[in-house]
């Protein structure tokens, strides 16, 4: 699993070693001398991040969180500062404001809306602060880098696995994310667009917030009047798994799910949904690694510091994971709550 992980990481790296390998020689000297002369002001500086949360309502923002608390302790010159909006837009922009009050050199956000930052980003780029968004995608051009896995792709690939494995036809269920976010609004546009392709698919859509509260809640409203549900997706694994215990509360038992009534897919590496993987309970996830969204943002704002380039889009890779490559991805002996990466 780390080897996987590694790979990811390295990208990176390769890529500007090779565009450095294509500089005549005086020019790929000056572009050495200038990265040192960089390297050595960033050193020479105290910096500060502000990380402004959307919430802690689920563990993929706590592994976030505590990812990006790590990566920032590597650098002894950096302070973080982070706030919690508790999904609040209102106090997001309050969190911002008071995070530049605080004179922080650069901003990571997870955007509790689309909208929410615009004003902020009009004023950091007014004021050449850096800005790393990270996760969910805000309607705004106007930062430095989007570091996120692709929720188009991802959303696409799930709940196409599902309608594969009901045959194309059938009633499902589709547990969406908190309306408004970034990740659920491009999540919707996919399951949208495959729905349309799909005309002998009858879906019951409703949102949750990505927790495991959420996922059970939402399932227990549907499933009373759904009997005859051949699929549920999920926008989250943490979902998944609160909505495995109110199937279970209906009556239907694992036995019942691994024969595909219904089957479950869904998005994540959530360590509780990925042992249903393992049981044979749950069919697919596609791995949207928190810590990794972490670490990778702040290494982001870093290269911003040292005034190096940093690509607008920062993507992360995606692998698929079902029965066959499970034992990759789960740790049995760790909680649920657990995220590897």
């Amino acid at each position: 699993m780390k080897g996987q992980w590694s790979i990811t990481r390295r990208r990176f790296v390769r890529g500007s070693l090779g565009a450095a390998a294509g500089l005549a020689g005086a020019a790929a000297l000056r572009l050495f001398a200038a990265g040192a002369q960089n390297a050595a002001a960033f050193e020479s500086k105290q910096w500060i991040i502000g990380f402004s949360n959307a919430s802690e309502t689920n563990t993929w923002r706590t592994a976030l969180r505590e990812a990006i608390e790590a990566e920032a302790k590597t650098y002894k010159n950096v302070k973080l500062f982070i706030t919690d909006a508790n999904d609040s837009p209102a106090k997001q922009v309050s969190d911002l404001e008071d995070l530049l009050a605080k004179n922080a050199n650069g901003l990571i956000i997870g955007a509790a809306t689309t909208d929410v930052a615009n004003p902020i980003l009009e004023r950091c780029a007014n004021e050449k602060v850096p800005v790393i968004i990270v996760d969910r995608k805000v309607n705004s051009e106007k930062y430095t880098s989007f570091v996120s896995s692709d929720n188009n792709f991802m959303a696409t690939k799930a709940l196409g696995t599902l309608v594969g494995l009901i045959g194309g036809k059938g009633k499902i269920a589709i547990v969406e994310g908190i309306p408004g976010a970034g990740p659920a609004v491009e999540r919707n546009v996919a399951y949208d667009e495959l729905l349309k392709k799909n005309p002998g698919v009858q879906a019951v859509r409703q949102a949750g917030d990505w927790s495991r509260a959420s996922g059970q809640r939402v399932i227990e409203n549907i499933i009373t009047a759904n009997r005859d549900l051949v699929g549920i997706h999920f926008d989250g694994g943490e979902m998944a798994v609160g909505g495995v215990q109110a199937l279970h509360a209906a009556g239907i038992t694992d036995d019942m799910i691994k024969g595909g009534k219904p089957f479950l897919t869904w998005m994540d590496g959530y360590n509780g949904a990925l042992k249903l993987i393992k049981t044979g309970v749950g069919k697919y996830t596609i791995l949207h690694p928190p810590r990794l969204h972490g670490s990778e943002s702040v290494k982001a704002v870093v290269m911003a510091f040292k005034g190096e380039t940093v690509p607008k889009k920062w993507p992360l890779q995606n692998p698929e994971i079902t029965a066959a490559n499970i034992d990759q991805y789960v740790a049995m002996d760790k909680p649920d709550d657990y995220w590897a990466l």
